[in-house]
């Protein structure tokens, strides 16, 4: 019988955790001291609140800060937004725009907080490898997970419509339109 892997941990340990690794800075660190059941109720978490962050606002957002934006970029755009915290995380979707407060605080922006973290969405299979000498698709089979389907996206903007990013979120758009820093 499989187990329902939405039960392995709760959001508000999977949010500690996410805190506990300063920004995504130290995650395998932090998840290697984890047993498999919660990294696999960690997994189920990250993928809940990617599937959540998958907006075409917040997409808006990372296109106006990253000077263009592809499918993986704004995977990896939504992992560091993830990585962010609770607070970020939920303030931007309730106002993709909040973020562009966020941004002006990066102390660095070429670095390990520059607004996209692919290796984030790596962590629980890394540890898993590393710590346990287990295959994540193998381990993964025990449990019962839910269907891994993004929702549909209707864009409110157009990448030639400087204006319509403009209506998605202004004050991001103001303020990092051309800007060079990301």
């Amino acid at each position: 019988m499989k187990k329902d892997v939405a039960t392995l941990i709760t959001e508000t340990r999977f949010w500690q955790l996410i805190e506990e690794s300063h920004g995504g800075r130290n995650l395998e660190a932090v998840l290697g001291r984890c047993p498999v059941e919660e990294l696999m109720g960690f997994r189920y978490w990250w993928e809940y609140f990617g599937r959540l962050s998958y907006r075409q606002d917040l997409w808006a957002v990372a296109y106006v800060v990253l000077g263009g934006c592809s499918d993986d970029g704004f995977d990896n755009f939504r992992f560091w937004l993830m990585a962010r915290g609770r607070d970020i995380f939920y303030a931007a979707l309730e106002n993709a725009d909040s973020l562009c407060d966020v941004f002006g605080r990066l102390s660095n922006p070429s670095g390990s907080e520059y607004p996209q973290q692919e290796e984030l969405d790596y962590a629980v299979m890394n540890i898993l490898e590393e710590v346990y000498g287990k295959d994540f698709d193998e381990e993964a089979a025990r449990y019962e997970w839910p269907a891994d389907v993004l929702p549909h996206l209707d864009f409110q903007w157009e990448e030639d419509d400087e204006e319509s990013i403009h209506r998605v979120c202004p004050r991001t758009f103001d303020r990092w339109w051309g800007d060079d820093t990301f």
